[in-house]
């Protein structure tokens, strides 16, 4: 911006801008303060030492609260002592200005920075043609030095970035049917879905995750007709995203119901079997108490003993079979899985506490487990002190949960990045859906169809009951490892050659991105998988048929749909908490100070901002996009986390929010 220069004093120089801007404040205007803070942040841009001693004494008085006037800022500075000449202490709080608005003392502010950045500009070149200081000092001091100029070209607002656009309407996806699905689930997830008035992708995918959980290393499948080393297990990795109140955990539930009855079955029986083992371990405790006594009868007495009967049998434990495990230690998840060899469901409702469990120090041994028990091929060896070896021989984990649009962007940025996220972690969430929702609400009341329940229950019941004898009768052969392995028909084999041809010619394209690219990868095992799950719960027979493996494709052409929105550029930056925030920001209602922080975004508690990581998220999008400076305080020198502030970009105060 321009001002005439009668008004700004267009030609005059640093010093007096300093001179102007005191005068103005002290001439009742120290609300002009916190504004002219955010452009002068530090009192070295003042080339007058004693101006500057007078504007931070100013700076003080005002975060006190304190009156500002000549006589009170006076006493201040005599207290001080910081301008030791009286009469220039008195000169500079009487001078004349020329400022009538804020615009114009922000004006001569940017002035004031603009000659610090030229300062600054040339004392770093002086010190790279002098080098006279060492290599750390150098690098420390232009550092400072780059930090300084970036804060004054994003205050002035002048050379601030513009703000990008937050994208577009999400990608669309493609719609879900349910005759996809093994053939008694259909009716089961299209009466959760009708009941809850929920997409049916959330019951569906829920569904098929706990099914898979169950066959985990029961079973394999051999997509290939002739090479016996590509070999897939069915237990799968999904995700339910949406926001909230969508009914995405009472979905997961339903769907789960069938697996919770098979745990609760497994506890009471196990309960029951440990019963009669204590009561047993008693019983033995008492008869060899009998037989020592006995014993030593013989020995005084010099009679025959058989010594043999007081040899302790070695104590036998029958493991319990875990279905649903919801919060371990990496080394508590080896435990369960070595007692469960076929494997297990980690459910988490919120994926939000799992994934940034994940992401913090420490937990690499867990998120490296994780990594493994995906494929279910490999094992996991633990070395602890105290515990010593542990070895799982085969991992196998399903994983399910929900998370929100706003929370799942910053890991679907990690994951696009160069950071510990890009380790392909997100990626193998095969059955990851974010459904559209039907805007138009009907209320449903009625009575849970306990026969479709019983039916789909069944299925569970049956893959949890199939034995490697079963398997082999059904026509399963037995691979190297010892597992029972189904094959396509020749039919349904040549389709999936057909498939798997043009899957990999996209992978090798380079027209992916990286993110999403390594995401289609995983294909390779989400296509047999679900195919030998749906073909398993309705024919417990080998060869695996054409329209289960027509089915498994048609589920994977509108997964990709989905995973095209999650990994979008678009779709990150589409949550309603991002807009939320923007809004409030540039309409003004939002009631932050100046500069904020992410805790006092969630002390608002708006809808999608009342946890630390859905703000953090959502600052994160905005300062991306522009829409937000942010600045890190580095940690003093008692420790603690760098401290992120935010402040609104100056190029977008006082502009409209992109959605109005």
């Amino acid at each position: 911006m321009h001002h005439p220069a009668e008004f700004t004093g267009a030609a005059l120089s640093a010093p007096d801008s300093e001179k102007q801007l005191i005068a103005a404040i002290m001439d009742d205007h120290a609300s002009w303060l916190p504004a002219l803070c955010h452009i002068l942040r530090t009192t070295e841009m003042f080339v007058d030492p004693d101006r500057s001693s007078v504007w931070q004494t100013l700076v003080e008085m005002h975060s006190r609260q304190e009156a500002i006037s000549v006589d009170t800022v006076a006493v201040v500075l005599r207290r001080q002592h910081s301008v030791p000449d009286a009469n220039a202490r008195f000169l500079l709080l009487i001078e004349q200005h020329a400022i009538f608005s804020l615009d114009v003392a922000q004006w001569h502010a940017r002035q004031i920075a603009y000659a610090y950045a030229r300062r600054l500009t040339a004392t770093t070149g002086q010190m790279a043609e002098q080098a006279d200081a060492g290599p750390q000092e150098m690098v420390s001091a232009l550092r400072k030095n780059l930090q300084y100029l970036e804060h004054i070209a994003y205050s002035t607002g002048e050379d601030a970035p513009r703000p990008l656009p937050l994208g577009g309407a999400l990608a669309p996806v493609k719609p879900f049917d349910t005759a996809w699905l093994p053939e008694d689930f259909q009716p089961w997830i299209e009466d959760i879905a009708e009941r809850m008035r929920c997409p049916p992708e959330f019951p569906a995918v829920a569904a098929m995750a706990a099914l898979s959980s169950v066959a985990g290393r029961r079973f394999c499948i051999q997509p290939k007709a002739l090479d016996q080393s590509y070999t897939e297990f069915p237990h799968l990795w999904a995700m339910l995203i949406g926001n909230p109140s969508l009914m995405k955990s009472p979905a997961m539930q339903a769907a789960m119901r069938p697996l919770r009855t098979l745990e609760t079955e497994a506890f009471d029986g196990y309960t029951r079997i440990d019963q009669e083992r204590q009561a047993a371990e008693i019983a033995a405790k008492i008869k060899r108490s009998t037989l020592q006594s006995a014993a030593r009868k013989a020995v005084l007495n010099g009679d025959p003993f058989d010594y043999t009967t007081l040899l302790e049998t070695p104590e036998t434990t029958t493991p319990l079979r875990r279905f649903i495990v919801n919060d371990a230690s990496v080394e508590a998840l080896g435990e369960v899985l070595m007692e469960n060899p076929t494997g297990t469901l980690l459910y988490q409702d919120e994926l939000a506490g799992l994934l940034a469990l994940l992401e913090k120090d420490g937990n690499q041994s867990l998120r490296a487990f994780l990594l493994q028990a995906w494929s279910g091929k490999e094992g996991f060896t633990f070395d602890r002190i105290g515990r010593g070896r542990r070895h799982v021989p085969a991992c196998a984990v399903s994983l399910l949960g929900s998370i929100q649009p706003g929370v799942i962007a910053s890991h679907i940025r990690a994951a696009q990045g160069h950071s510990a996220g890009a380790d392909g972690f997100l990626q193998r969430f095969s059955l990851m859906v974010w459904p559209d929702v039907n805007p138009h609400w009907q209320d449903i009341d009625e009575p849970l169809d306990r026969g479709h329940e019983f039916t789909a229950s069944n299925v569970f019941l049956h893959f949890e009951n199939l034995d490697r004898q079963q398997l082999l009768q059904a026509g399963a052969v037995l691979n190297d490892d010892g597992i029972p392995t189904f094959r396509f028909a020749p039919d349904a084999q040549e389709r999936f050659k057909a498939w798997r041809s043009e899957l990999e010619h996209r992978l090798r394209s380079g027209r992916l991105p990286a993110a999403f690219e390594a995401h289609l990868g995983k294909y390779r095992k989400l296509v047999p998988a679900l195919a030998v799950l749906i073909h398993v719960a309705e024919y417990p027979t080998t060869p695996i048929s054409l329209s289960a493996l027509e089915r498994a494709l048609s589920w994977a052409d509108c997964l990709e749909s989905h995973a095209v929105r999650v990994f979008g550029s678009g779709a990150v930056a589409e949550s309603d908490a991002v807009h939320t925030l923007l809004k409030k920001l540039c309409d003004g209602t939002a009631g932050l100070p100046g500069e904020f922080k992410a805790r006092d975004v969630r002390r608002k508690c708006w809808a999608g901002l009342t946890r630390q990581e859905e703000v953090e998220a959502a600052c994160e999008i905005l300062t991306e996009h522009r829409w937000l400076i942010s600045t890190v305080k580095p940690t003093t020198i008692k420790g603690g986390r760098p401290t992120v502030t935010y402040r609104l970009n100056p190029q977008a105060e006082n502009t409209t929010h992109p959605s109005s």
